[in-house]
């Protein structure tokens, strides 16, 4: 079993001591995120445990028990977010250069191959252009090259709550953009340029969900179960999360985090109302 923990909430930043007392116990309760009304207990030993995948923007709060998880036995990886996007779309994450620091403290604990980076979404308007994206994603690969392997990106999903947010930008007069309004042309430069960001930093680039193959961008799983293989010495084999969107590479696992529960207010974000 792989424990996703969590697509739906920032369990390192804000539910660690939560975390690790489930962990201390063996368990964990989690509600059904389709009907409150049901829970169901999730086994957190070792044995039952094949590896962790951690979500987060930062993960301080966890890594004083990164120790205790190694020595009980657990594998574990991290999904970094670093975006360095503006406040108004993200108004309460950390700091960059607190982001960045604490990506490099965690690569230094774990090796570089098992913290990948996620530069997700891409959200575009007038001011987060191409021009602006490939500036900050250099800036970021820069300061992260030998700290991590893989940057995994992802097109902004225009899910109806996150349009609704949105709005709040509108009466601003910031005006976010699909990505089909740009030509394919266009389109090729841009990822064009990023990949060539990412692989001079030493990066391999894919994509999540957004099928950007067209322009030279392999999809990609972020619960990467051969990943997870080749970094513990597993032989692993999982069907495909049939829960995820139908674009989704992701091996099958189990999220114990709950929605709207995550305190950095992205407005971007699907795990939010």
């Amino acid at each position: 079993m792989i424990i996703s923990a969590s697509r739906r909430t920032d369990i390192p930043a804000f539910y660690s001591q939560w975390f690790i007392d489930c962990i201390q116990k063996g368990h964990c309760s989690v509600t059904n995120p389709f009907n409150p009304n049901q829970r169901k207990e999730v086994s957190l030993l070792p044995s039952d445990v094949d590896a962790i995948v951690f979500w987060t923007r930062y993960p301080v709060p966890l890594m004083k028990y990164l120790g205790q998880l190694t020595d009980s036995g657990y594998r574990y990886i991290f999904l970094y977010t670093i975006t360095g996007y503006p406040r108004w779309l993200e108004p309460h994450s950390p700091e960059l250069s607190h982001a960045i620091q604490a990506f490099k403290d965690v690569s230094r604990i774990l090796g570089s191959q098992k913290v990948v980076w996620r530069y997700d979404p891409l959200v575009f308007s007038k001011e987060l252009d191409f021009d602006f994206h490939i500036k900050n994603f250099a800036a970021i690969a820069q300061q992260l090259q030998g700290y991590t392997q893989r940057v995994i990106i992802s097109i902004m999903e225009p899910y109806k709550k996150v349009t609704l947010r949105l709005k709040v930008l509108y009466e601003k007069g910031i005006v976010t953009y699909p990505m089909n309004i740009f030509g394919q042309d266009e389109l090729f430069k841009f990822f064009t340029c990023i990949t060539h960001i990412a692989f001079d930093c030493g990066m391999q680039i894919q994509s999540c969900c957004s099928n950007l193959t067209e322009f030279g961008i392999e999809n990609g799983a972020c619960i990467d179960v051969n990943l997870i293989n080749s970094m513990f010495g597993l032989d692993l084999h999982f069907e495909k999360d049939k829960y995820q969107r139908t674009n989704c590479l992701c091996a099958k696992s189990v999220d114990i985090g709950t929605y709207n529960t995550c305190k950095f207010g992205c407005l971007y974000c699907y795990a939010n109302m």
